[in-house]
């Protein structure tokens, strides 16, 4: 049967399955019955994490030749599977998992900021079981359930060091991957800060406040840290705190309003990470500073 471009799946609906997507990363999470998918290709680099279940997969490569392998959960499988690659997958029970769909695009990027080549090529990994992309794939399987309060901005922050991981681990030119030297400049670092401030209530996402110091996102999301001690997203959730703490201490916005002008899009994320970096709920630390 013909490659298909986009999964097609023949005998397995979904039990559920949730789809979030930012600047150059998809992330799906699903639970199937038993079935069973055709063969296909994607436009986007696949990475797979076996969350329950497992599956037999049928690889095709450039020169025609058919591999199939077993993946598991139990093994902690993380297959990854380059655009274009022809494959084709079974399994007899329920599977969960959480796919990964990235861009070559950003992956190009990552390479070119590195110094390597930016026509990069992955290489399919699909017997491999690596920590870190599971740990980066359940933090963005988080950020999908809870929508987080700097989701955007975490989201592709987190797409990034996946890039870079993928670039260093999976790539022909992996082991030339030159990691750049030096932070940020005085006057990047202010003009980069200002335009957090600024832009606060908004979802601001990395590519953006790159874009206003006119970097490249790996280049700003590494230097940033070099200067500060702390990633964007971490100085993010920071300002945001401070500035719902001089908004409760010197007006009579309602709690809510706060929330909101700080850029916390729920009520309930901004009292857990209030709470968290004060050993306060806002009430409690607007009742303080009135006494």
């Amino acid at each position: 049967m013909a490659a298909q471009r986009d999964s097609i799946l023949v005998k397995s609906p979904f039990i559920f399955n949730n789809i979030a997507e930012w600047d150059g990363i998809r992330v799906q999470h699903c639970r199937l019955h038993g079935g069973e998918s055709i063969e296909r290709w994607h436009t986007r680099h696949h990475i797979v994490i076996l969350l329950e279940g497992s599956f037999t997969s049928t690889m095709e490569s450039a020169t025609g030749r058919r591999r199939t392998g077993w993946r598991s959960s139990s093994q902690g499988h993380t297959p990854i599977i380059p655009a274009g690659q022809r494959y084709s997958a079974c399994w007899e029970e329920g599977l969960e998992d959480l796919s990964i769909h990235m861009d070559p695009a950003l992956l190009a990027r990552a390479a070119a900021e590195a110094g390597v080549s930016e026509k990069v090529e992955l290489v399919e990994a699909c017997s491999v079981s690596d920590p870190v992309i599971r740990q980066i794939g359940m933090a963005l399987k988080a950020e999908v359930e809870s929508e987080g309060p700097a989701g955007r901005l975490y989201a592709e922050s987190l797409g990034n060091v996946l890039a870079v991981h993928l670039l260093r681990r999976y790539t022909q030119d992996g082991d030339r991957l030159r990691t750049a030297l030096g932070g940020l400049s005085g006057r990047k670092l202010n003009q980069a800060t200002e335009f957090i401030q600024e832009n606060i209530e908004r979802d601001l996402g990395i590519t953006e406040i790159a874009d206003a110091v006119d970097l490249s996102p790996f280049h700003f999301a590494r230097s940033f840290k070099q200067a500060t001690g702390v990633s964007p997203h971490q100085y993010l959730i920071k300002s945001r705190i401070k500035r719902a703490k001089a908004l409760l201490a010197e007006s009579e916005l309602p709690i809510v309003e706060v929330g909101f002008k700080a850029g916390f899009k729920k009520q309930s994320h901004f009292t857990t990470l209030f709470r968290k970096l004060t050993d306060l709920t806002p009430k409690a630390y607007r009742d303080i500073t009135r006494r």
